[in-house]
C-alpha cells in the first residue's frame, strides 16, 4: 500500500540575532527537546501566526482548552457549571474533572467552535463565583 504525501517546500533563510537571545533560545531548544534551532523557530513562528489569527478573526474556527480550579463546596457552582455546558451544548467537546483535595476541584473543558463563542463559554465559566483560577488556550482550525 502506497502513500502519496505532498512534501512541503522548504526555503532556507538567513537571520541575525543577538548573542545573549540566540543562547536563551538554545537553551529554551534544548529544554524542549527540539531537534535543532529550525524546528524551534518553525515551531515559534507557527505560534506567532496562530495567536495572530486567532486575535484578528473572532469568526475563525478553533478549539479551546479551559482550565479551572474552583471549590466545590461553593454552594451551587457545579450545579451552575453544569448548567452552562448544557445551555451552551454545541460548544463543549469534552471535560475532564480532577479532585484535587477536600476542596478543590480542577477541570478542563475543551471548547469549539468560533473564537468569540469560545472565548465567551471559557469567560461564563471562570468568571463564575467560586472559580478561583482560569486560563483558555486557543487553537486556530486550518482550513482544509
Amino acid at each position: 500500500m502506497s502513500c502519496n504525501l505532498e512534501s512541503k517546500k522548504m526555503e532556507r533563510v538567513t537571520i541575525t540575532i543577538e548573542d545573549d537571545l540566540l543562547e536563551k533560545f538554545d537553551q529554551l531548544i534544548e529544554l524542549k527537546g527540539y531537534k535543532n534551532r529550525s524546528e524551534g523557530i518553525r515551531d515559534a513562528l507557527r505560534n506567532l501566526i496562530a495567536e495572530q489569527e486567532v486575535d484578528s478573526n473572532e469568526e475563525a474556527n478553533c478549539v479551546g482548552c479551559v482550565v479551572y480550579m474552583y471549590n466545590h463546596k461553593e454552594r451551587t457552582l457545579s450545579s451552575r457549571l453544569v448548567e452552562e455546558h448544557h445551555h451552551h451544548h454545541d460548544i463543549p467537546a469534552a471535560t475532564l474533572h480532577l479532585h484535587v483535595d477536600s476542596e478543590n476541584c480542577l477541570e478542563t473543558t475543551v471548547l469549539k467552535g468560533q473564537v468569540k463563542e469560545v472565548r465567551d463559554m471559557a469567560n461564563r465559566i471562570t468568571s463564575q463565583t467560586g472559580v478561583k483560577h482560569g486560563w483558555l488556550h486557543v487553537v486556530p482550525l486550518e482550513k482544509v
